[in-house]
């Protein structure tokens, strides 16, 4: 990853994966490239028009063998998610968010480098993602049935990870614990978290972390632990919370 990535995240549109200007809906309008916006949910079209045009899109992906990064800025529900998985070239899939109950079939994505599943508070399981070994960046956001991300400590070539609650919903963490074997993260993100056990000391063993953001709502403690990793630089570290609390009149 950049510098610029790392610090804003691989997704970010002007430092990270750029994406096409344009989202497409209809599959004639789709032209030879490596990289998909797709907007095929939430559209103005007929409850019945938007199904016919969401199946032929499902017949069609798995047969898009140039496309390694794709958008899906519209809701994904789990025909469309399961199709995308037949997609092998695939390198970089972003989501903005779905309805989707099981990501299992990920597992044939074995070209899969970057993920960004936005708010999906349907998800059931995440232990497929221990198998997803080619992951460079994971970002997870809103899943409201799931609190232990012990999964994630066979990730150990991860570089960027997000465990993030949307912006009505917090993302419970039972503890961060699992993230002490992933000792090449360089981010990692936890906007409007719980964890269960308020300690960030699994994250004093990340010497390469060079960002972190995260929620002010832990003990100041806990953020005073952070300045002891060597190559912390961006994210809660550039303004403390005294500062902010000052800033902003809180006492």
């Amino acid at each position: 990853m950049t510098k610029a990535q790392i610090k804003y995240g691989p997704w970010n549109i002007k430092n990270g994966f750029i994406p096409p200007k344009v989202s497409i809906t209809y599959f004639e309008n789709y032209r030879h490239s490596d990289k998909l916006s797709l907007f095929i949910t939430q559209t103005n079209l007929t409850s019945y028009q938007q199904k016919k045009n969401i199946e032929i899109w499902c017949k069609k992906l798995p047969y898009l063998h140039e496309i390694k990064f794709l958008w899906l800025p519209s809701k994904v529900n789990q025909k469309i998610f399961d199709s995308i998985c037949q997609m092998t070239n695939l390198e970089g899939v972003w989501i903005k968010w779905s309805g989707i109950k099981n990501l299992d079939n990920l597992i044939k994505l074995d070209k899969l480098k970057h993920l960004k599943l936005g708010s999906s508070s349907q998800v059931e399981s995440i232990e497929i993602l221990g198998k997803m070994t080619k992951l460079e960046t994971l970002e997870l956001e809103q899943l409201n049935k799931v609190s232990d991300f012990s999964v994630i400590s066979r990730l150990k070539q991860l570089e960027g990870l997000g465990i993030d609650g949307s912006m009505w919903t917090a993302q419970k963490i039972d503890t961060l614990e699992p993230l002490r074997s992933l000792k090449k993260l360089k981010y990692f993100t936890m906007t409007n978290s719980r964890v269960k056990d308020k300690s960030f000391d699994p994250l004093l063993d990340l010497t390469n972390l060079i960002r972190f953001n995260c929620s002010w709502n832990y003990p100041e403690s806990e953020f005073e632990k952070l300045k002891s990793l060597p190559k912390l630089k961006h994210g809660n570290v550039e303004t403390s919370w005294k500062k902010l609390k000052a800033k902003f009149g809180i006492k």
